[in-house]
């Protein structure tokens, strides 16, 4: 076992907090763990980072029948959510990434309805901003903060995640997902200084898979210390996969959760 996985292992060990009864929800590349029977059908969910996997988000509202709200200005995503409406109403197979052989979506339309998709990104501002392209053209998810070090871009609006609950007439958000290349951090920072309502947040931590050698232990480094501020912040880590993609629930529901 080399030293980053030595690491990685013993943090998690510090870390985690374990929780019963959490579900996998979401395909094989997409999926997080979350509380089995916490939402329901008033729940308001915010998925921020769609790419062409939306498979969480819409197993939220199929399940639940949880309100959801997808946030991702690239015009891949946008199609591939369009690519979706189209085949619930069609009948047709249609799956995540356009694998023909991955992840079907099951969601029927009663439970469409209960998706919004805003064609905005998060940020720590309202502005327009450049989205660096990936290395791979098969990749779908442009980096604010240019993950990948690439020249070309596409420019698209972002607005923070205060500005968006207002607009949206929302006090509370009862699940967060964060997938955003980079992003995380920021969008972290602003959940906490900005003090906003924020019950479970499911965040994955790009900068990992996009390092190697000591950028990566730097990455993890990053990686903690965002992590700690949530901790910080009263949020327990209840489960985190080797490659940092995380659960954390904010400590009054953690303890609601696990009651006997």
């Amino acid at each position: 076992m080399n030293l980053i996985k030595k690491i990685g292992k013993a943090v998690l060990a510090h870390r985690v907090t374990p929780l019963n009864k959490l579900i996998c929800v979401g395909s094989a590349n997409h999926a997080y763990f979350i509380p089995a029977t916490y939402l329901s059908g008033s729940s308001i969910c915010y998925c921020v980072g769609a790419g062409t996997d939306i498979s969480l988000d819409t197993e939220l509202a199929e399940r639940y029948r949880a309100q959801v709200f997808i946030f991702d200005p690239m015009p891949y995503a946008l199609d591939h959510f369009n690519g979706l409406v189209r085949s619930v109403k069609t009948g047709e197979r249609f799956t995540a990434d356009n694998d023909a052989t991955g992840y079907a979506y099951a969601i029927s339309a009663e439970a469409l309805v209960n998706i919004t998709y805003c064609a905005t990104g998060v940020w720590n501002e309202k502005k327009t901003i450049k989205f660096y392209v990936p290395t791979k053209d098969t990749y779908a998810g442009h980096s604010i903060t240019n993950l990948q070090q690439t020249n070309a871009y596409l420019e698209a609006p972002v607005n923070t995640l205060a500005n968006l609950m207002r607009e949206l007439g929302h006090r509370h958000i009862d699940l967060l997902k964060i997938e955003i290349e980079g992003a995380e951090y920021t969008v972290i920072k602003n959940v906490l200084t900005d003090k906003l309502d924020v019950k479970i947040i499911l965040v994955e931590f790009d900068e990992f898979h996009h390092s190697k050698g000591l950028a990566r232990l730097a990455a993890v480094r990053r990686i903690e210390q965002s992590s700690q501020k949530l901790l910080n912040a009263g949020y327990k880590l209840a489960h985190s996969t080797s490659f940092y993609k995380r659960t954390f629930i904010r400590k009054d529901v953690f303890e609601e959760l696990a009651k006997p």
